[in-house]
C-alpha cells in the first residue's frame, strides 16, 4: 500500500466511526476487476494482494487499537441463506467473506475482511463500522472466567463469543 492509500483507508475509517449511522457502514476500499474473461492465475494472485493489503491495514488499525478479535460469519450466512434476518452490516459481510476482524472502539466496532460475492465477481476489501449494541455480536467479557472455554471467550469475538448470537 502506498502512503496515499493508507492515508485515504484510515480517513475513510475515521469519517464513518464519526457518523456510524444507525446500521452502520460497509466501505468498499479497493475492488480488483472483474474475472469473467481473465487468466484463471490471475485470481490467486489477485487474492494473495488483497490479503496482504488487509494485514498491512490490519497492522495499522491494531498499532492504533490493540490486536482484533475474529468474527465467525458463517452462522450468519446460514441464517441469511435460511431468509432470517441479520442485523446490518454483519449480511454484507457474511455475503463477501467467512470471518473479519473486528476491534471494539469506543462505541462502535470496526472489522476489516477481504473476500469476493462470487467466483468471478472482483476481490473486495471492505471496511464495516457499527455502534456497539443489540445489532452486533457481543461484547467479549472482562475479568475472570472459570470454564473450560474461558480463553475462546476471553478473546474478543472469536467463534466462541458468538455462538448463539441472532
Amino acid at each position: 500500500m502506498t502512503r496515499q492509500q493508507i492515508s485515504c483507508h484510515l480517513s475513510a475509517i475515521d469519517a464513518a466511526l464519526a457518523a456510524p449511522g444507525d446500521a452502520g457502514r460497509v466501505l468498499r476500499l479497493r475492488a480488483s476487476e472483474e474475472f469473467w474473461e481473465a487468466d484463471p492465475a490471475d485470481a490467486p494472485v489477485a487474492a494473495g494482494e488483497f490479503a496482504a493489503e488487509r494485514e498491512a491495514l490490519d497492522g495499522l488499525l491494531s498499532a492504533r487499537w490493540g490486536p482484533p478479535g475474529v468474527l465467525d460469519l458463517t452462522p450468519h450466512l446460514e441464517r441469511s441463506a435460511m431468509g432470517l434476518p441479520v442485523p446490518p452490516p454483519l449480511a454484507d459481510l457474511a455475503a463477501l467473506t467467512g470471518t473479519v476482524h473486528v476491534w471494539a472502539v469506543g462505541e462502535c466496532r470496526v472489522a476489516t475482511g477481504v473476500g469476493r460475492a462470487a467466483e468471478f465477481l472482483p476481490y473486495e476489501l471492505v471496511v464495516a463500522v457499527w455502534p456497539d449494541g443489540d445489532a452486533g455480536p457481543p461484547r467479549p467479557r472482562q475479568g475472570g472466567h472459570s470454564s473450560v472455554n474461558a480463553a475462546a471467550r476471553s478473546r474478543p469475538y472469536s467463534s466462541a463469543s458468538v455462538v448463539g448470537f441472532q
